[in-house]
């Protein structure tokens, strides 16, 4: 059980991982159309609020319920990383019907034009981590006996 549990959490990481290497979304500007890194968008989402993305951060947020997600399913609360890997999918998931994405800080926002690899990648790690963390939840689970002899 244990072995298993590290493997689907090895996996789930890797294809994290994984998206990380790919462009997240492609939006058209004024006079281009610019990719987004994975990469990139997870090392400045955090901090996007300071230039007045609260949405954009909000959704970044998603990746902090992942990880918290993630560290439920290996101290064996799998209830826990289910619910929290539900709101991470709930998050990332309203991204799917953005229309526009604010690329400047002076309040410019760009048409989203494609949602690329890196988007479905990060969406597909946290759909793992909600079945797997289910499926260990099934496997892990154990009757109780009412009474002492287990009745």
């Amino acid at each position: 059980m244990k072995l298993l549990k590290n493997k689907l959490i090895v996996i789930n990481l890797l294809i994290y991982i994984i998206s990380l290497f790919f462009n997240a979304f492609t939006v058209i500007e004024a006079k281009e159309i610019r990719n987004y890194s994975s990469f990139e968008l997870l090392l400045v989402g955090g901090i996007s609020f300071l230039g007045g993305g609260i949405l954009e951060c909000f959704v970044w947020s998603a990746n902090i319920w992942f990880f918290a997600a993630i560290t439920c399913s290996f101290f064996k609360k799998f209830v826990a990383s289910i619910i929290m890997g539900i709101i991470s999918l709930s998050i990332s998931g309203s991204f799917m019907f953005w229309k526009t994405v604010l690329v400047s800080e002076s309040g410019r926002e760009a048409n989203i034009y494609s949602l690329e690899t890196g988007y479905f990648l990060w969406l597909t790690s946290i759909l793992f981590l909600i079945f797997s963390s289910i499926y260990l939840r099934i496997k892990n689970f154990e009757f109780e006996p009412i009474n002492r002899n287990g009745l």
